[in-house]
């Protein structure tokens, strides 16, 4: 994401239009470090989805089970405007990810709501702006935020190309981007018996508690990433890029052990962890605090032939291959 392109939404609003967008799902690999500026890598799925429809009403609606959430970027976006209230549209939430599963839910859920409603308000507004200031995401790791615009394998480790932020730019900027191959698939898991979700003010306390990464952890694992997890990318070795992602990501949660007890958040998660590892799947890791873990296979068949012996105590949450387009837009009516 660059933080001077701007949303062209001129021309958008009208008394029929709407605006829909439809984004993937996203897999955290793990962070760089437990403080500022944070980084990590991560990958966009094309499933579980999240769209958003927004059209012209007589004042604003949204769905209550989406209200704490929508409400405040309606506010945002009313003060931003100028104008003296809330916009008056509908929102429709058709499709979300679960939420609390390492999937960035509420990331897409936002950035999708946010921009659609600048669409219809015919709002013309920085991708920065939208995500930092309206949506309120990219406080810590930026994967999904980026991913969200981009699509395809992410990686943000801090620091723009000349070692400097932009002027005003509080969102890391993207080191490197890759398509990953179609043929690709990977399973998010959930084990039944995780005992709590980590978000809010549970997740601040849990940082505020940690210690940054030591100088030779945060070198080894930008080096897993530039020399191992995106060169394998690039090239379609996938036993290089499974091998590599879950030796990364165990390093990385290692950076955790004071709050989740070892790498991997509990012992329901590290369950299913070690279920993968006993059936040789290469390619496992917690993505982002869980419980949701991820397991990459080479294909399809290879996916089914593993997870036909899930255990009961384990949901398969989707079996996806990566998402390398950005979300889509969809503007009709009249102006």
């Amino acid at each position: 994401m660059n933080a001077s392109r701007t949303i062209d939404s001129t021309g958008c609003a009208g008394d029929d239009s709407s605006v829909r967008i439809c984004t993937g799902s996203r897999l955290h690999f793990g962070l760089l470090d437990t403080v500022r500026p944070f980084g990590g890598v991560g990958v966009m799925l094309n499933a579980p989805s999240t769209e958003v429809v927004v059209s012209t009403a007589d004042r604003f609606h949204c769905p209550e089970e989406f209200q704490a959430r929508i409400g405040p970027i309606a506010e945002r976006i009313r003060q931003l405007s100028g104008e003296a209230e809330l916009p008056r549209c509908r929102v429709e939430v058709l499709r979300t990810a679960p939420p609390h599963c390492g999937l960035g839910s509420g990331t897409q859920l936002a950035l999708a709501v946010t921009e659609s409603l600048c669409f219809h308000q015919a709002i013309e507004v920085e991708q920065f702006t939208i995500a930092n200031t309206l949506a309120s995401r990219g406080r810590r790791s930026v994967v999904g935020t980026h991913g969200y615009w981009q699509g395809g394998l992410i990686y943000e480790s801090g620091e723009s190309g000349s070692g400097e932020k932009a002027v005003g730019e509080d969102i890391n900027v993207v080191q490197a981007g890759v398509h990953l191959p179609d043929d690709w698939r990977v399973a998010v898991l959930k084990p039944l018996d995780h005992e709590f979700a980590v978000s809010g003010e549970r997740e601040r306390q849990k940082f505020a508690r940690l210690l940054p990464a030591s100088a030779q952890v945060g070198h080894e694992l930008r080096r897993l990433v530039t020399e191992e997890i995106i060169p394998a990318a690039k090239q379609s070795d996938f036993a290089a890029f499974a091998d590599s992602t879950r030796i990364y990501n165990e390093l990385s949660g290692q950076l955790f052990t004071k709050v989740q007890g070892g790498p991997y958040n509990g012992p329901a998660v590290t369950r299913v962890i070690e279920w993968l590892s006993d059936r040789g799947v290469p390619g496992h890791g917690q993505s982002s605090w869980g419980p949701g873990v991820f397991a990459w296979f080479e294909s399809t068949k290879v996916a089914e032939r593993c997870l036909a012996s899930l255990p009961g105590n384990i949901e398969l949450v989707t079996l996806a291959s990566a998402r390398n387009e950005p979300r889509s837009v969809l503007v009709s009516g009249s102006p």
